[in-house]
């Protein structure tokens, strides 16, 4: 392909040449090949148990494992495996592509398989019969093979065959030329056959793009939507890291306007990345930003998941949650529980629940001015002994030594668990602010109530205290515009650690 000559395109172009929005990608085609990798992970963890107890050295199959029957056991390790390939990625399209690129996430797979079911072997050792001991050893070698060999070429076939469907292929348009830019194009076009790289913009040329074979289109940012619409883009990747936050998410609400999805390129993530369960492409972090897929069925179904798990769990740590409130009961005079005002989605107001963690005294407005100024102004509170900045009031007198453990792990938060099980919370989704913040906030930054909040987020699997209120923002409107059932999944596992060493609570 020759180099075009440069292009300059002009908004006040007449309205019979602006095409209008591209239809979104048709979901049908990679739904069923996704439901076809899932149905080949569940029979062949299914099969794969029975399958190797008839090569076990020792045959014959035990009538009892403990209070399970045996025969359940197939059952369980064929719901187990297809579960931890969701929490992975393997069921997401981008990675298809690329035998390489389901490596990682297979092998992820395949060990938390291993480790849960030999970690069953020793914990229930006296009532597993040798026979099913091996069974399952050998079933770990069906798996890999599937998992690591046939899985990811079938992957692969499928892909290939999503991209012959020109209905499918996404047209990609990148705002930005330098080296970012470049970078990310040229992995765009490396990840995938369907994606067709439409070329760059920007305000004007940078050096080094001469050798460029891909068109080029001097663009302001706020023509960029209208640009994106007559070159009939299905993505926008914005690689221009140093834009201020707010134009990116106002960019986007006017992109997806136009039928356009936007991805960015954000610096905010360079230290935080290994922490956020998103892909990244070639190490560089694409994190969407827009309309969030949370609709319809995926808001009933994220509830049904929150009421069933709310009540199992609920029903486990009871008797733990009844020591925490006699405890906070023992250590001031005072009601149990601390209920407060709080918004949630959409701006609406509800009773928030927390286990008690200070002593009754008057309202202090120390907490309110510096709420107010870390929105208005974002500046930290203290520094730890590290000298690191904490974006959170520490020094409190009213705070009690039990108080002062379960603000630092967290356990404060889990009488939130009625607030999840009433609808006015979920597990997982941006935490909900004080109507003080609220006041004070931004049309952008309000953007992070558009779900439902939550327990806990990207924020408390991050940094906590150590994250300034704009980078939390925007850590939620990525959430936001990135959900998936299996990132509610892997931010809660995330929370476990961060709660048990009390990172970043302070």
């Amino acid at each position: 392909m020759t180099l075009p000559e440069k292009v300059r395109w002009r908004q006040e172009a007449p309205a019979d040449q602006v095409r209008p929005a591209p239809p979104s990608r048709p979901a049908g085609p990679v739904r069923t090949a996704r439901m076809l990798l899932f149905t080949g992970d569940l029979l062949v963890a299914g099969a794969a148990i029975p399958f190797a107890v008839h090569l076990a050295p020792l045959l014959g199959a035990a009538d009892r494992f403990g209070a399970i029957p045996a025969a359940a056991i197939p059952f369980i390790y064929a719901a187990l495996v297809p579960l931890l390939a969701l929490i992975a990625g393997l069921y997401k399209e981008g990675i298809w592509a690329s035998r390489r690129r389901q490596a990682l996430p297979g092998l992820k797979t395949l060990l938390w398989a291993v480790g849960i079911s030999t970690g069953a072997l020793f914990l229930f050792a006296r009532e597993i019969p040798w026979n099913l001991r091996y069974a399952v050893l050998i079933s770990h070698g069906v798996l890999t093979g599937w998992l690591l060999l046939l899985r990811p070429i079938l992957a692969k076939r499928m892909h290939r065959g999503l991209a012959r469907n020109p209905l499918l292929r996404e047209r990609v348009l990148v705002f930005g030329a330098d080296a970012i830019g470049r970078e990310v194009a040229r992995n765009l076009a490396a990840s995938s056959p369907c994606v067709e790289i439409l070329g760059f913009a920007a305000p004007q040329r940078p050096r080094g793009t001469g050798s460029a074979k891909l068109p080029f289109h001097v663009c302001d940012l706020s023509d960029l939507p209208a640009l994106s619409r007559e070159l009939g883009a299905d993505l926008v990747v914005i690689a221009r890291p140093d834009l201020p936050r707010e134009e990116v998410v106002l960019l986007s609400d006017r992109l997806s306007e136009a039928g356009v999805r936007t991805q960015v390129v954000s610096n905010v993530f360079n230290q935080l990345v290994d922490s956020v369960p998103f892909e990244t492409l070639e190490g560089v972090p694409l994190l969407a930003v827009g309309q969030t897929p949370l609709r319809g069925r995926h808001v009933r179904g994220k509830r049904i998941f929150d009421i069933v798990a709310t009540s199992l769990g609920g029903l486990v740590i009871l008797p733990f949650m009844l020591l925490i409130a006699l405890l906070v009961k023992l250590s001031s005079p005072g009601p149990v529980l601390y209920r407060q005002t709080r918004v949630g989605k959409n701006g609406q107001p509800f009773d928030f629940f927390k286990f008690r963690s200070m002593r009754l005294a008057p309202d202090d407005p120390v907490h309110r001015d510096y709420a107010r100024g870390l929105v208005q102004n974002g500046g930290a509170a203290a520094t730890d002994q590290n000298g690191k900045k904490v974006y959170k009031l520490v020094d409190d007198s009213r705070i009690t030594s039990i108080g002062r453990f379960l603000r630092r792990t967290s356990l404060d938060e889990l009488p939130q668990l009625i607030n999840v099980l009433r609808g006015e919370m979920s597990l997982v989704g941006p935490r909900p602010c004080l109507s003080f913040e609220y006041e004070v906030y931004r049309d952008w930054q309000k953007r992070r109530l558009d779900v439902t909040p939550g327990m806990t987020g990207l924020w408390q699997v991050t940094g906590r205290s150590y994250v300034t209120f704009e980078d939390m923002v925007l850590l939620d409107l990525f959430y936001i515009g990135n959900w998936t059932f299996g990132m509610d999944l892997r931010i809660l596992l995330k929370t476990i650690p961060v709660v048990v060493f009390g990172k970043g609570g302070m």
